[in-house]
């Protein structure tokens, strides 16, 4: 059971069969499906959907940033982010984790050819957008900052002074 349990944990979105194939292959253990789905069971393991949960996330930084900046109003704030999908659909969307826990699977977010969109929104709403094949890099980044994104801005406090 314990080996069952650390391969789901190394392993969530891993298939029944594979579990059992494991399990032959490295304790030499048969066991039928049945039993394994039992097993499962017994350990509060419930198949879920998978949320993913990007590689790169650091809750200390995260946490630091929002203490460093909690006092800016959130009028003044410009919010930049990519969203982006990609062309692979044959993802396993289920796996396995204790009950009340979600299912998590640690990813890397980069699959096949990507569609990339970059918005910049405030409190009012959308300001500035880009929709483009490929991957957010700096150029990319900074080229939409700067002709989108800082030319909107000049021309909206242009427009602010005249009036």
């Amino acid at each position: 059971m314990n080996y069952i349990s650390s391969l789901i944990d190394a392993w969530p979105k891993i298939y029944l069969d594979e579990i059992q194939d494991e399990l032959l292959n490295r304790q030499d253990i048969f066991v039928s499906i049945s039993t394994l789905s039992h097993t499962l069971h017994q350990l509060s393991m419930t198949c879920k959907d998978v949320a993913s949960e990007a590689i790169e996330r650091n809750e200390l930084l995260h946490a630091t940033w929002q203490a460093a900046y909690a006092d800016i109003l959130a009028d003044y704030c410009v919010w930049l982010d990519e969203a982006s999908m990609d062309d692979c659909t044959n993802q396993c969307t289920m796996g396995w984790a204790e009950m009340g826990r979600a299912c998590i699977c640690h990813a890397a977010f980069v699959h096949g050819q990507w569609l990339s969109v970059l918005p910049a929104l405030t409190c009012k709403g959308i300001i500035a957008l880009d929709i483009f094949e490929g991957s957010v890099n700096k150029e990319c980044f900074l080229t939409f900052l700067n002709e989108q994104v800082v030319r909107l801005a000049s021309l909206l406090n242009c427009h602010q002074l005249h009036n």
